[in-house]
């Protein structure tokens, strides 16, 4: 049996509480530090955030040390007033009270159907079953992950160590979202949920600045259906439990870009699990003037459902690729563009190339597609991760609430 990846000083599990309708279906996580542990968020910038959202921003803006997350599926508590607030601030509070740790440090999430109120009682009798129900194994990190899935098919981790000056340091990650996938997250000031777990120590502010930009260029790079969620949360504990001491130069770097491999590989799951997707695209866009401009024209083609259903239907439409970007609102020469999809070179300096359907046809048959646009304007690049859009993405969405 593979040997758990959870870092030194942590133990995590998930329970069956009832909060989620699905029979048998685990619905209460937790992700617990035996130490004091720094901790670093990034949000959803959606307006109508949920109360689990406005809670944890409020205590992460406070500072201090944290402990732990807890989390459910089932309901997203969002859009449910001052009675769904105090629910959120509840789940804090009885986690801190049954665990025994400090007021005001443990954080919440929550996902599932908007509107609707958490079922408190459920989820008091969830906490007693979460007391004998953490550790450090496999199976744990599974029931973790399980607990906060919705309309996932997969469980989605991923986990690194690093060595550094002074040993070896640990990260561990998990995440949900198959729906409802569009992050737009930022810092302090169905749906997408992450929690990453180090035993590295790392002060505050560099904490939030590196997991700001690690999100930037992966959860935010992501998209199933371009709608961004009222919940839309990551969460990253850092507890020292390695004593490797403070890091800082050339071991921050490392552990910057070990963060950077796992955020991106969760993200790419997520685009992999996407609700009725049969295949998995990168899109990159190379050579623009800028990093931005990149993005915002990969993030329009991986938006447009019609560049979707193509890729759905095997159809080498470099048309809509073009014509996506051309909506990006980044100005650029069309007569320069080349475009490859799946391999097969479509389209070079502006103009379409006599390719075989056939391959192309072929090529965009398989599971993982790549799609490449050059601008040849710049030296920067950006990419984007998405799945095509099937019928099953209608069927899904059409009775969710069912």
């Amino acid at each position: 049996m593979s040997s758990s990846n959870i870092p030194n000083g942590f133990k995590v599990g998930g329970v069956r509480s009832g909060i989620s309708k699905k029979e048998g279906k685990k619905d209460l996580a937790l992700f617990i530090s035996e130490f004091p542990a720094t901790a670093a968020g990034t949000f959803t910038q959606n307006m109508a955030k949920a109360a689990p959202v406005v809670v944890d921003i409020a205590r992460l803006k406070r500072g201090g040390k944290f402990y732990g997350v807890v989390a459910n599926s089932g309901c997203a508590n969002a859009c449910t007033g001052a009675e769904g607030k105090k629910n959120a601030l509840q789940m804090c509070m009885e986690i801190e009270n049954k665990f025994a740790l400090p007021k005001d440090s443990v954080l919440v999430a929550s996902t599932g159907v908007i509107g609707q109120l958490l079922n408190m009682q459920k989820f008091y009798g969830g906490v007693e079953l979460l007391k004998s129900s953490l550790g450090k194994s496999v199976k744990n990190e599974n029931d973790a992950a399980l607990a906060v899935m919705t309309t996932d098919t997969f469980i989605k981790k991923a986990a690194r160590k690093i060595k550094i000056k002074n040993g070896i340091v640990k990260i561990w990650g998990c995440v949900k979202g198959a729906g409802m996938i569009h992050p737009d997250m930022a810092g302090l000031h169905a749906t997408m949920l992450s929690f990453i777990l180090t035993d590295a120590q790392i002060d505050a502010k560099n904490l939030q600045k590196t997991l700001e930009k690690s999100v930037d260029q992966s959860f935010n790079c992501v998209s199933v259906d371009g709608d961004t969620s009222t919940n839309d949360t990551v969460i990253l504990l850092a507890n020292a439990a390695s004593k490797t001491g403070k890091l800082a130069g050339k071991d921050l770097r490392k552990f910057a870009d070990a963060l950077d491999e796992i955020t991106v590989d969760l993200a790419k799951q997520i685009a992999k699990d996407g609700e009725g997707a049969t295949k998995f695209i990168e899109i990159e866009v190379k050579n623009a003037k800028t990093a931005n401009d990149a993005k915002l024209i990969a993030r329009t083609i991986a938006t447009s459902p019609l560049f979707k259903t193509a890729v759905f239907g095997a159809d080498a439409n470099w048309g809509r690729v073009i014509a996506a970007a051309g909506r990006a609102g980044v100005p650029f020469n069309p007569d320069k563009i080349d475009i490859t999809m799946g391999g097969i070179q479509t389209f070079k300096n502006g103009a379409p190339l006599n390719f075989s359907e056939k391959r192309a046809k072929k090529a965009l048959l398989k599971k993982d597609i790549k799609v490449e646009l050059n601008l040849k304007c710049g030296k920067c690049a950006s990419k984007y991760y998405a799945c095509d859009f099937s019928y099953d993405y209608v069927k899904i969405n059409g009775d969710y609430r069912s």
